[in-house]
């Protein structure tokens, strides 16, 4: 576990599909993040679990946690183990622990044991430029925007840009 002030990162368990399927399939969840808002079926979403729980390849995933109860995930995607550099990504999936800042927290939390136990040099995301919130808390973690792809996500029925932002840790 990687504990925080108020929140716990843990590894993902096969106890937390009804979570993972819950959020999944929860438009405002879902919209922004770089798979889409794609509804699918518990059962299908078994089958990918597995691939979430695996933290021995490119991806390390958690679940945020807050009292023992899970409210969000984590990642860091993609490790380039020559490089050092990866990409982060995380939601908070329970409407009610939206902007209580467990997403920083559990970003701070991921970036410095990535940091202090992968010898990651460098995290890269892509956030939708619609997405304000997103955009202010990856400024306020001391991303740097890099760039701007146009028209690059299809979400709601409009191409919105998507802003790629870099931290060196």
């Amino acid at each position: 576990m990687l504990s925080g002030n108020e929140i716990e990162l843990r590894p993902i368990e096969k106890a937390d599909l009804t979570s993972l399927n819950k959020w999944k399939n929860n438009e405002d969840v879902y919209k922004f993040l770089g798979g889409g808002y794609q509804p699918i079926s518990l059962d299908q979403q078994e089958k990918w679990l597995d691939s979430l729980i695996d933290l021995t390849g490119n991806n390390k995933r958690f679940m945020i946690s807050v009292n023992g109860k899970a409210v969000g995930m984590v990642g860091l995607y993609g490790i380039n183990w020559i490089h050092r550099t990866c990409e982060i990504g995380a939601y908070i999936g329970e409407q009610e622990c939206r902007k209580k800042g467990y997403a920083s927290q559990a970003c701070s939390l991921l970036e410095e044991y990535a940091r202090d136990y992968l010898n990651i040099r460098k995290i890269n995301l892509k956030v939708v430029s619609d997405n304000i919130c997103g955009l202010a808390m990856w400024k306020k973690l001391g991303y740097k925007t890099i760039g701007i792809q146009k028209e690059e996500r299809y979400i709601k029925g409009k191409y919105c840009d998507l802003t790629l932002m870099e931290k060196f840790l």
